[in-house]
């Protein structure tokens, strides 16, 4: 487990965490906050970030600054950067993203590039700003959520696994070109976490894999300056690596998109079954 201290020396004195009004992003805010550092959170629910911002400001003697904002607005950076002008921000999460089950070729044009734009777009946007501002400085932290679904491709998940597959390059990538100018960068990739969104789309998950939301940030926070990526939970690490180096591509697109399906109450289709 990273210091607190560390934490506020090697990013502080501001945070910013998008989708921080539940979940992931809200234990983000939590964990961040406890460290010390002034938060400046970022989500399109309004109520649910008060509640956030009203349960933080209680525990913790940090500056805490919410902005709602809708991620996949076209002048988003136009939006934001006023919001935020002369905070050092040293620690920059990118959290929010759009989930779905489903279906690619039934789903709505506009919601398949609102999800784009929120898990891919909007990731580019704040760190390309973000990460200027560090790299003048010679210090920071970006930290982009990604997905185990960046690693294998499955039904019902195609434009969600894709965007984060993305995140996990593009995080990967930035580690190995921005590492020299004191900029940490992770690509962290949670598996099944206790939230909201995990039970309304894979009602059946397993429970004995499912991690707490407090194991998953923490995992995050500690691998960030460590590793270029990095998968939550020892086991799933191993498991993922293993059924990686033995199944064929094609057999392992196949169980995972079965695997999927009975999570999440869909039937399976005889390619699944091949």
């Amino acid at each position: 487990m990273r210091e607190p201290e560390e934490l506020l020396r090697k990013y502080g004195p501001w945070a910013l965490v998008t989708g921080a009004a539940q979940g992931i992003g809200a234990e983000f805010a939590e964990q961040i906050g406890a460290a010390g550092l002034n938060l400046v959170l970022v989500d399109i629910d309004a109520d649910r970030l008060r509640e956030v911002c009203h349960s933080l400001r209680e525990r913790y003697p940090v500056e805490i600054r919410p902005i709602v904002l809708d991620l996949r607005r076209e002048d988003l950076l136009d939006s934001l950067l006023p919001e935020v002008e002369g905070l050092e921000v040293g620690l920059l999460v990118n959290n929010a993203g759009i989930a779905k089950v489903g279906p690619f070729l039934p789903q709505e044009r506009g919601f398949l590039l609102d999800q784009l734009h929120v898990n891919t777009r909007a990731v580019l946007l704040l760190t390309h700003a973000f990460g200027s501002e560090m790299k003048t400085r010679g210090r920071g932290g970006i930290l982009v959520v990604s997905s185990g679904a960046a690693w294998v491709g499955s039904a019902l998940n195609a434009n969600y696994a894709a965007s984060k597959a993305w995140d996990l390059i593009f995080a990967e990538s930035l580690w190995a070109e921005l590492g020299e100018f004191g900029i940490d960068v992770l690509g962290f990739m949670p598996t099944s976490t206790d939230t909201a969104t995990l039970w309304r789309h894979t009602p059946n998950a397993p429970k004995a894999s499912v991690m707490s939301v407090e194991a998953t940030v923490r995992s995050a926070l500690h691998a960030l300056g460590r590793q270029p990526s990095w998968f939550a939970g020892r086991l799933n690490r191993i498991a993922f690596r293993v059924l990686r180096s033995v199944l064929p591509r094609s057999l392992l697109i196949r169980f995972v998109s079965r695997s999927l399906r009975g999570m999440s109450n869909r039937p399976a289709t005889s390619s699944d079954e091949r």
